[in-house]
């Protein structure tokens, strides 16, 4: 569910001896009433009364009951409410205690067991926080806080130049979005968070940086072309827009044109596979890959429809530690590309919608116009999900193993 960034938590085997210590003349403290307990991707959320002056353990065991001090139990100290359980494995049952204590006492009595299964994110959806603007949102982004920050936050940007930032999520509660520049300007298209700062990137060129989602700094792009898109490798980033621009910078203020690009057709999504393989898409099914974000080759697709966003997924199998990389690339009418190469692509359509829009963890999400979501363990068999909004989306990010989306109408959607 959601990455809890400021948690610190230790993982052992426990003996009771543990629980019974005491010091300080403290005393146990009674059983905690739970008052929820939510799977996530990876993660459960628990949330209970929490009373004044007493200190907290969560105990947790895959299986179907845990107690408080049982020796094959995980647990966690000195936890508040909610508390993100992270780091558990999906369609694996979980069951959950908590007991307390004041003072360093001993340990008290477990909560009621509750049993919990992770699950992958992407197949149910919810209403994202208000954004309280018409213009239309057309990337998401989630990073640090600030430079100096342990926490994180979430920027949306959109048309008219509009810039929305939020706190990371703290619970299974949608995002708090606040409205830090006013749609005044040059639309923004696409944003990222990379090389310690958010990168956003729009219409006529234009880039700006920030390094605390509240001030935003022009740079300079060397161009006039509308950018559509961002991706990064973690040591570079790379820009495309209208007639076949692509642009590289290493430092997200600074960008320098690639060399050699095959096209002048307007591509709108790139992304960076782990196979050290760049891939843009673009109008009229143009797909162009590179190694290094400076040359690029043409690529057939196999479609001519127009592609809006591409994103790449890479999987270990646990049992045999084999490696599988996926790209897949969405567009217009429902067209849906994958490869595990990036120079044989495989073509089918989902829907008559256009997707545009589309993001990774375990599984991709596709989404699009009127509502439209599919989903994908493979990038080959897709499967539908139902949206909370019959907005377009535009732009989706997995943070916090959350996928965040962004829209139509200042909307928002998220699964976790």
């Amino acid at each position: 569910m959601f990455l809890p960034r400021r948690r610190q938590f230790i993982t052992a085997t426990l003996s009771a001896a543990v629980l019974s210590a005491c010091g300080g003349g403290g005393s146990s403290a009674p059983a905690p009433s739970i008052k929820s307990v939510t799977a996530g991707d990876t993660q459960i959320v628990i949330d209970w009364v929490q009373e004044p002056g007493v200190e907290y353990w969560l105990w947790f065991f895959a299986g179907d009951t845990v107690s408080p001090g049982q020796k094959t139990a995980s647990y966690r100290l000195n936890i508040t409410a909610p508390y993100i359980l992270t780091g558990l494995t999906n369609d694996t049952k979980y069951a959950i205690t908590i007991n307390g204590r004041t003072n360093g006492g001993p340990g008290g009595p477990g909560s009621v067991v509750q049993t919990a299964t992770p699950r992958a994110a992407g197949s149910v959806w919810l209403a994202g926080g208000a954004l309280g603007n018409s213009n239309a949102l057309r990337g998401v982004a989630q990073g640090l806080s600030s430079s100096s920050a342990t926490t994180y936050s979430y920027v949306a940007v959109g048309d008219n130049g509009v810039i929305y930032n939020s706190p990371a999520y703290v619970s299974t509660a949608a995002l708090s979005w606040t409205q830090v520049q006013a749609a005044t300007g040059t639309s923004l298209n696409a944003v990222l968070y990379a090389l310690a700062k958010y990168v956003a990137v729009g219409d006529a060129g234009s880039v700006l940086t920030s390094t605390d989602t509240t001030t935003w700094a022009a740079a300079t792009s060397g161009t006039t072309a509308k950018l559509n898109a961002l991706a990064t490798n973690s040591s570079i980033i790379v820009a495309v827009g209208a007639n076949g621009t692509i642009l590289h910078s290493g430092d997200g203020t600074t960008w320098t044109a690639a060399t050699t690009v095959p096209t002048t057709s307007d591509l709108y999504g790139v992304t960076y596979s782990a196979l050290g393989l760049w891939v843009a898409v673009g109008a009229n099914g143009t797909l162009l890959t590179s190694s290094d974000a400076v040359t690029w080759t043409a690529v057939s697709s196999g479609t001519t429809a127009t592609l809006k966003a591409a994103a790449s997924m890479t999987t270990v199998n646990s049992t045999t530690s084999v490696t599988t990389y996926s790209i897949v690339a969405v567009g217009a009418g429902g067209v849906i590309l994958s490869s595990s190469t990036g120079t044989i692509w495989s073509v089918q359509t989902q829907g008559s919608a256009n997707l545009n829009a589309v993001a990774s963890s375990s599984r991709f999400v596709a989404l699009g116009d009127n509502g439209t979501i599919y989903s994908s363990t493979d990038g080959t068999t897709w499967t539908a999900a139902t949206s909370p909004s019959s907005n377009a989306v535009y732009g989706v990010i997995h943070a916090d193993n959350v996928f965040t989306a962004v829209g139509a109408a200042g909307s928002s959607i998220y699964s976790y």
